[in-house]
């Protein structure tokens, strides 16, 4: 019956991640299907070729995996990133947007295949499975438990990946700067993460990407020192290791040393070839931020005020002002002295307002800031476009659907930004009211254009132009598009271009030494210009900017903490040559055209076939019997079909049971989804008063539940809202064993029941959670839900009119809300601190099929597997030192409030144990809440029931000498006062958190009112309790 009732409220879990209502074709290869969308065709046929190629060339490193493989190409999203899975097929999805923003995904010769490389040497990792999961496989089909390098941590699936996309590409994060930038600043600051601090979920920066950039380069280095084949023995020894957890032993097997032995000696190599952070700390520069993690995109609003984008992690991520003041008297939060040139100054910050993107914030003529941010056009479209923060009247939206970011002003106003196009860029010209868009370059698979400056005169951009092969170039153009000026073409990754104020000099930044450092070259305004450098750091600087009077350099620079903003006086450069370095030269890319393969439309069908399934076993009706049962679910390529399936036989011919649940998202939005089950239960004894009352036999009960419902979603960038409306039929019989009692019954028994039903449940939230928050902040939620149904058999009535009412009746209504409020406080922790405060309330009529029921504790589950859960779930109406439903009525309140405060922020785990500490906190709170009747009814039998009958008051008023629930006539408060310990941390995993939590509750009202409640409560939960 769990197992039934987890598949009957199927359909709000299937959302799709690309956009299944698009027109979708096929292109079909040897080993692929592409699919793909009208507008990326070019893309596509590119996809098929690079797709084969790297098959081809990943199978004589890695065994290949059986079957085609599906591979999305898609654009829903203005960013670059990709996805691979082994369930229930081998699928493929990459987001097709070129990785121009992307630090660590600069230096690449072709995205498309890298990524696409990457992501296939993810399939060819997770499919693999040998020796016992080979067998489980062949019996149970493509189950996701029996995939067992899936089990194993990111770092290692992540490192691997990043190894072959740059063994196999020859470009990639392995060849370029980034990651060995983190790594050597760690190093140098003798901050060099542990084994077990290598996890998604870390909460030290650079938090997540910690598993590729260190996992990666310790990957390159096992195959450096024990060769390429040994990564091959390593995925093999795993894909046959009897407990996929123990890391250790395919390890052994693959380098004849542990996993920990091996790190401990890399980490030990990499802080010896770093001098101390003393000796490579940035000699001249003054770091104008301390919140490390990140400063972004410093843009000077005159010579002495900078904004710029950023969070320390506390906070949302949101745009700053930084003031630079001489006067260094009356500060206030915010605010700090630095030692700068021969004098101090004061830095004041304070913060503009929130951002959801990286971007430039540009001053316009009359002095509102312009930026670009990312925005939802629908549930599944993603898209860039440009925004004003106006001095006077609030923000405000410049473009929709543009695709538009890196946006520049010139000093009349006309814009200049980044467009981007189905797997491609170019530069446009935007009108200042966002009306005309004009496009200035050209955009394609191999050219990519990105980070446009104006001049100070507004005749020339100063741009970056990425071709194919991995060459990048500051480019600079005049007003209508065309090339006057190349700087520092090679296969290296330049970026950042700013003009000095007089327009003499062009700043940016390149990575062609292997470290990041800062260039400038002077503007001659036609053919090549020789460059110089004017930094030389061991870690990187980024994003130059010269103050507008021409005396203050200002750049990002990297530390181990994150990103920082970092000044030094012009004057103080000391410009050298930049020496020529024949491994960056410019090389001709190897020529790629299209597969040529012809194109078909997209169908589901064969996708959606069961792959796998799932022993089940529950109790029959019979008291020696057992339901066997077997459970499977699926869902097509670009998820517009989803289902799940479970069918019980029971081994003593009571009928079968089982449920299904069906999904269809190709409207785009709302996702309609359908669902329908039957179960049999012993409803109750059938007793004989001529033998005393025994029970001669059983009552059963059969129940046959319907339901479609159309969920409408609204997802915003900040904000989520849903409306979901359906309905749905009951029907209920009756039999019994053994089956000549029936007519021995009463004859509401003998006849078949209908229940009609409509739903409507609405949610709305605007809650801000940070990367160290230790609770939802700054923000509401609400979430109301009603259910009307009716008994087709008995009058709807529009309006009770009395107690007697709802006997006439035969419908019911059950009305449910609630809603939560967080505020942060800015006390000292690693996080915020947080009052969190939420008030539920519910009406329901006595012909409601439940009470509404007060008491517990509240939290969420965690799916074991479909049917199986762990934790009690969310109740509406929480009293914690309570029992669960200890106070029951067709009316309830309860209120909570709640203080969260951070204690510790471990980020580590216990060797290479599959366990993550992640952060704990501390909560102190109050609870109070009633349930009432507000009149009572006739007792009645099923299935007339009613609640709130004489027959269950008299039970329930002396609960506090028997048992729980309790029924009360008035609204009796219930309360209570505690406190919990809050750890997220990852069991059996490293790298996905859960919230436990473990909590003592003092009952301070009510407790005269029910009996047996203790005068002190341990608890433990799962999740947060609101």
């Amino acid at each position: 019956m769990a197992a039934i009732a987890a598949l009957a409220a199927f359909g709000a879990s299937a959302r799709a991640q690309v956009n299944p209502s698009r027109a979708w074709s096929t292109i079909r290869t040897e080993h692929f299907l592409v699919h793909f969308t009208s507008e990326l065709e070019d893309a596509a046929q590119r996809a098929a070729v690079h797709a084969e190629s790297a098959y081809v060339r990943l199978r004589k490193h890695l065994a290949p995996p059986r079957g085609v493989i599906d591979l999305v190409v898609a654009d829903n999203v203005d960013y670059a990133n990709g996805y691979a899975t082994p369930f229930p097929s081998n699928r493929i999805v990459i987001y097709a947007n070129p990785p121009v923003g992307d630090e660590a995904l600069r230096f690449v010769d072709d995205p498309l295949e890298l990524v696409i490389t990457h992501e296939l040497t993810h399939v060819f990792q997770l499919d693999r499975s040998g020796g016992i999961w080979r067998f489980f496989r062949r019996i149970f089909g493509r189950d996701p438990s029996y995939f067992p390098i899936a089990w194993q941590p990111s770092w290692l699936v992540e490192g691997v990946a990043v190894y072959y996309e740059t063994l196999l590409t020859g470009s990639g994060r392995l060849v370029g700067s980034n990651h060995r930038m983190i790594a050597r600043t760690a190093a140098g600051a003798r901050d060099f993460p542990r084994i077990d601090e290598l996890s998604l979920a870390a909460p030290h920066f650079p938090y997540g990407y910690r598993a590729y950039a260190y996992g990666s380069l310790f990957i390159d280095y096992l195959g450096r020192t024990y060769g390429d084949s040994s990564i091959r023995a390593m995925v093999e020894s795993s894909s046959r290791s009897w407990i996929p957890l123990w890391l250790n032993w395919p390890a052994r097997r693959a380098f004849r040393t542990t996993f920990t032995s091996a790190y401990t000696r890399w980490a030990d190599s990499q802080l010896a070839a770093e001098p101390p952070v003393a000796s490579t700390d940035l000699s001249g520069w003054t770091d104008l931020t301390t919140h490390g993690a990140y400063a972004n995109v410093p843009r000077w609003l005159d010579d002495s005020t900078l904004v710029y984008d950023g969070t320390s992690g506390k906070e949302s991520y949101a745009a700053y002002q930084l003031r630079l003041r001489t006067d260094t008297t009356n500060l206030g939060p915010g605010s700090w002295i630095l030692g700068l040139g021969s004098g101090s100054s004061a830095v004041v910050r304070s913060k503009l307002a929130r951002r959801t993107t990286r971007s430039p914030n540009v001053a316009l003529p009359n002095g509102d800031l312009l930026h670009s941010q990312l925005e939802f056009g629908n549930p599944y479209d993603l898209r860039s476009d440009l925004y004003v923060d106006r001095q006077r009247g609030g923000p405000r939206r410049l473009t929709r659907g543009a695709r538009l970011s890196h946006p520049d002003v010139r000093r009349d106003g006309l814009i200049v930004a980044m467009q981007t196009l189905a797997a491609a860029t170019r530069l446009s010209l935007v009108s200042m009211d966002g009306r005309q868009i004009t496009p200035l370059t050209a955009g394609s698979l191999e050219e990519q254009w990105t980070e446009p400056r104006w001049s100070p005169d507004g005749a020339h951009i100063a741009a970056i132009r990425w071709t194919r092969g991995g060459t990048s170039e500051v480019a600079i153009v005049d007003t209508t598009g065309r090339v006057v000026q190349s700087i520092a073409r090679e296969r290296a990754s330049s970026a950042d271009p700013a003009w000095s104020p007089d327009g003499r000099w062009v700043y940016f930044s390149s990575d062609r030494t292997g470290i990041t450092n800062l260039y400038r070259a002077e503007f001659r305004g036609s053919g090549d210009a020789p460059f110089e450098r004017v930094s030389d750091t061991r870690t990187g600087l980024f994003e130059p900017q010269v103050s507008p009077d021409g005396r203050s350099l200002v750049a990002v620079a990297y530390r181990a903490d994150g990103y920082h903003l970092s000044i030094t006086p012009v004057d103080s450069l000391r410009p050298q040559p930049a020496e020529r370095i024949d491994s960056v030269a410019p090389r001709e890319p190897n020529r790629v055209t299209g597969h040529g393969s012809p194109v078909t439309s997209y169908s589901p069908w064969k996708s959606l076939r069961p792959r796998y399934w799932l022993p089940f076993t529950e109790p029959a009706l019979d008291s020696n019997a057992v339901r066997l049962g077997a459970y499977t679910s699926s869902s097509d390529v670009v998820d517009r079909h989803a289902y799940q399936a479970l069918l019980f036989v029971p081994t003593d011919r009571t009928g079968i049971t089982g449920a299904f649940g069906y999904s269809y998202a190709g409207l785009g939005n709302p996702v309609m989804d359908a669902s329908g089950s039957m179960d049999r239960e012993n409803f109750r004894c059938v007793l004989d008063a001529s033998q005393q009352n025994a029970c001669v036999g059983f009552l059963r009960r059969r129940i046959r539940e319907t339901s479609l419902s159309a969920r409408f979603n609204r997802i915003r960038a900040r904000s989520a809202a849903y409306l979901s409306v359906g309905g749905g039929l009951e029907v209920r019989d009756y039999s019994t064993a053994p089956a000549a009692l029936i007519d021995r019954v009463d004859s509401l028994y003998r006849r078949t029941i209908y229940w009609p039903r409509v739903t409507m449940s609405f949610g709305w939230s605007n809650i801000q959670y940070p990367t160290l928050a230790v609770s939802p902040e700054d923000g509401v939620s609400l979430a109301f839900t009603s259910r009307f149904r009716w008994r087709h058999d008995r009058p709807i009535l529009p309006v009770p009119t009395g107690p007697d009412t709802a006997d006439r009746r035969g419908d019911a209504l059950t009305l449910v809300g609630s809603t939560s409020f967080y505020k942060s406080l800015p006390l000292p922790g690693f996080g915020h601190h947080v009052l969190a405060l939420r008030a539920s309330g519910g009406w329901t009529a006595s012909r409601a099929p439940d009470y509404l029921e007060v008491g517990g504790v509240s939290g969420g589950t965690v799916d074991l597997f479909p049917g199986y859960t762990l934790g009690e779930g969310r109740r509406s109406f929480p009293v914690r030192g309570f029992p669960a439903a200890a106070m029951i009525g067709m009316r309830a309140y309860a209120i909570s409030a709640e203080y969260r405060a951070p204690l510790t922020l471990p980020g580590r785990g216990w060797g290479l144990l599959p366990a993550f500490l992640d952060r704990s906190s501390l909560t102190l709170f109050s609870d109070i809440g009633s349930a009432w009747c507000p009149g009572l009814y006739q007792t009645r039998l099923a299935p007339a029931y009613s609640l709130c009958t004489v027959g269950d008051y008299d039970i329930g008023r002396t609960a506090f000498l028997n048992s729980y629930p309790a029924i009360y006539r008035a609204a009796y408060t219930i309360g209570s006062v505690g406190g919990e310990l809050g750890v997220s941390a990852a069991v059996m995993d490293w790298d996905r958190p859960l919230r436990y939590r473990v909590g003592l509750a003092r009952p301070v009202y009510g407790r005269n009112l029910l009996a047996g409640v203790n005068p002190w409560t341990a608890y433990f939960a799962v999740g947060a309790s609101f």
